[in-house]
């Protein structure tokens, strides 16, 4: 695995020019007083999206069949794939988070542990978010994965807007939901969603296993 990854991390290299301005951005909307979550997480889920620029390399001029006569086994690569999303992920959330804090500091703010924490809450969603796109890449392809993203995206709209509909033709109460909601501990979300996210990605570890076990080169 370790080969796969310096080879994936090559492959970042030669983006270093979008690496690095994406990083400016995130540094530029931070000194621009944007939301320091709404940065973290935009940037996290930019960087978590370079596993599947790795993956298209892989897939580019028949790729796969020259990878897989290396002495490397198909859950070997997929398990690559998704510790290199998280280390990539991390990387970028790690930086841009103590850029937040710092800059949040220096503003004289108050609400510093509450950045950090709501940061790590979006760090979990982008474990989510690789959990789906990863095996959806793996089965489609960059063309159809495409296409089949923008499904799953396009559901999801679909699904918060019948919703929407449906609390309101019922004329269900979403302000008292939303107390709720806010007035939990922070520390129990965390308990939740850690071991959460953590099953989820197994799940979807397997998934992708069987996806590439599946197919033919």
């Amino acid at each position: 695995m370790r080969g796969l990854l310096i080879k994936d991390f090559l492959l970042l290299k030669n983006q270093l020019r979008i690496f690095l301005l994406y990083i400016f951005l995130s540094v530029g909307m931070l000194v621009a007083d944007f939301n320091p979550v709404f940065v973290i997480n935009y940037t996290t889920l930019i960087f978590c999206m370079f596993t599947l620029s790795s993956i298209s390399y892989d897939e580019f001029d028949n790729g796969y069949a020259f990878l897989f006569t290396l002495p490397i086994t198909r859950e070997q690569y997929t398990a690559e794939k998704y510790v290199f999303g998280i280390l990539t992920g991390c990387l970028a959330w790690l930086v841009v988070t103590i850029i937040a804090v710092i800059m949040n500091v220096l503003r004289g703010r108050g609400d510093t542990w509450g950045i950090a924490v709501l940061a790590l809450l979006f760090l979990f969603l982008a474990f989510l978010f690789l959990s789906v796109v990863i095996p959806v890449q793996l089965k489609f392809g960059q063309e159809k994965g495409r296409t089949a993203l923008s499904l799953i995206i396009g559901l999801i709209f679909a699904s918060a807007f019948l919703t929407v509909r449906t609390v309101k033709i019922f004329k269900v109460d979403l302000s008292a939901a939303a107390e709720r909601l806010t007035a939990l501990h922070q520390g129990p979300v965390i308990a939740v969603l850690l071991p959460g996210s953590l099953i989820v990605m197994i799940v979807s570890y397997l998934v992708s296993v069987r996806i590439m076990k599946k197919k033919q080169f």
